[in-house]
């Protein structure tokens, strides 16, 4: 799947290892994941992780056309 050209959707964990959500954080400032995104990761389907790296993508996409 792909949001543009250049970027390629995978179901790979978008973690970078700078977690937050455990300050009370809605959205880990790392990953830009939901607490609930998180903690359910390895119970989610290939299909739901690659939805949410889909979401990222287009949230980072948005962010820096600012």
């Amino acid at each position: 799947m792909q949001v543009s050209d250049s970027l390629e959707i995978t179901s790979a964990s978008p973690c970078i290892g700078h977690c937050t959500t455990v300050l009370g954080d809605e959205v880990c400032r790392g990953c830009l994941r939901t607490f609930d995104e998180v903690t359910r990761w390895l119970e989610m389907s290939e299909d739901e992780r690659c939805a949410v790296n889909r979401r990222i993508a287009l949230l980072q996409r948005k962010q820096s056309d600012l």
